[in-house]
């Protein structure tokens, strides 16, 4: 009986028979999920260097500086949602789990 089982392992050995592991299907986020929406957590990276007693200073802040504060606003949350939207699918499809809420 011994004998049988030597030969079966080395049938195995010579068969390069290996150990099963799992591969992880490839997946991955919108381009959008790696592009940062700011230059740092601190800073928005728009500017508005002006003279306060100015009256053109303040038309310049709603005309200028608040558009692209939205433009920037935006540009983030859509990537947030592409994100969420991925990381939403992984849990449909039960490749990953969330915790409870």
């Amino acid at each position: 009986m011994s004998i049988r089982l030597l030969l079966f392992v080395l049938v195995l050995a010579g068969t390069g028979c290996r150990t099963w592991s799992p591969v992880a299907p490839v997946a991955d986020a919108d381009d959008r999920c790696y592009q940062a929406c700011t230059p740092s957590l601190t800073d928005t990276g728009v500017r508005w260097e002006a003279d306060p007693e100015d009256p053109a200073a303040w038309d310049a802040l709603g005309a200028v500086v608040v558009p692209q504060l939205i433009r920037k606003l935006l540009a983030c949350e859509a990537a947030r949602q592409s994100c969420a939207g991925f990381i939403n699918d992984l849990k449909h499809r039960k490749v990953i789990k969330g915790r409870e809420r």
